[in-house]
């Protein structure tokens, strides 16, 4: 029996790449003589970082930024395929998990911080760059990103000089613009395929995880709509109706026309980069999993989006996905994918889960070997 673990991330507790072992350690234990093949995967969100350190050879690029308040952090991106490729992930220096236990007031946030990586590598000379925009804790529209790489803001012809400028701009100029002086080639990565704007948009999805209040939906949604459509106007782009135009608070869609690229499917990217499909011969079961499998893990997520693409490829393969929480109401829905879920939290206490989650695991993991004792590939 050949069997792959290809966990994403769990998000803020194990990495795809430590939760490769546990699992590995959990099964094991169990079934000792089951062949298994560790391969990591991540999203185009949190870990896609690790996934290519994981992968190919890298030089790290260490540089002083700033988090999404402004204020100065240590930040890294790395350079592969002989440093002529960069990878920048957003989360880095504008990512949610730098605002824990900061208050987030999002009209004073923005994503200047990855804006300074993008120059940084700009101006080392890379032939392309990778963004990966999961994970983010901004809703700016990369409007940050765009101010350290050259774009102006202007309130009825005033200068903008304040973070977060779409909650007033009524005209950019471009004129200044890093980018258009370059010959840079950009791929956006995205772990999910909502639009900019609507109810499955950038601020109605996920406005209320990165703290935005009830009373300011609105408004940020008006924000993003002004926003987008004079950058339309100026640059002659649709936005709006991009598949992971609302990634990142709306980065993914004002970046694609900004920077001329497509948005991108990560896992799908990031499968075919490391030419999954030739470890999936002579494979009977794929194991997946990420800290929450939910209805929003349909809209293209690691776990998702893998078992899809092994369906494709061969749909007698089993698949299983382990979630940290599993949302049974989705169930019918998560049955597309997956032939078998198993819940880590199921009857336990969340912060509990939370401070052992690794323990949790590799009990969940156990559960599964014996579960695979029982099973006739």
């Amino acid at each position: 029996m050949k069997i792959i673990i290809s966990p994403n991330s769990f998000k803020g507790t194990i990495s795809s790449i430590d939760a490769c072992q546990i699992i590995e350690r959990g099964i094991s234990s169990i079934s000792p003589r089951i062949n298994l093949e560790k391969l990591p995967i991540a999203d185009g969100g949190d870990g896609t970082l690790d996934f290519f350190k994981y992968y190919f050879s890298y030089k790290t690029i260490s540089i002083e930024s700033v988090n999404p308040l402004g204020e100065i952090i240590n930040s890294e991106y790395i350079l592969i395929e002989n440093e002529n490729i960069a990878v920048i992930e957003f989360a880095n220096a504008s990512g949610y998990n730098l605002m824990l236990n900061k208050e987030k007031k999002l009209q004073n946030m923005d994503s200047y911080g990855t804006g300074i990586q993008i120059k940084s590598a700009i101006e080392i000379g890379v032939k392309k760059i990778i963004i990966s925009l999961g994970g983010s804790a901004t809703i700016d529209g990369a409007s940050g990103i765009l101010r350290a790489l050259g774009v102006k803001f202007f309130n009825n012809g005033k200068l903008i000089d304040k973070k977060n400028p779409i909650t007033e701009v009524t005209d950019i100029d471009i004129s200044n613009f890093l980018v258009n002086k370059s010959n840079i080639e950009f791929i956006l990565l995205t772990d999910v395929n909502n639009k900019l704007l609507g109810d499955q948009g950038a601020v109605n999805v996920f406005g209320k995880q990165k703290g935005l209040l009830d009373k300011d939906f609105n408004i940020f949604e008006k924000y993003l709509y002004n926003f987008s459509s004079i950058s339309s106007k100026v640059l002659g782009k649709d936005i709006i109706s991009l598949n992971g135009g609302g990634s990142a608070g709306g980065a993914g869609g004002i970046l694609s026309v900004f920077f001329n690229s497509k948005i991108l499917n990560g896992t799908e990217f990031l499968l075919n980069k490391i030419n999954y499909e030739k470890y999936l011969k002579n494979t009977d079961l794929v194991i997946t999993g990420e800290g929450s499998i939910d209805s929003q893990s349909l809209n293209e997520k690691g776990p998702v989006a893998l078992m899809k693409y092994i369906k494709k490829i061969n749909s007698n393969i089993i698949r299983i996905a382990i979630g940290g929480r599993v949302d049974y109401s989705v169930n019918d829905k998560l049955a597309n994918y997956f032939d078998y879920i198993f819940s880590i939290s199921d009857n336990k206490n969340n912060s509990h889960i939370l401070e052992k989650s690794e323990y949790y695991l590799l009990e969940e993991s156990k559960k599964i070997g014996k579960f695979l004792d029982h099973i006739k590939l």
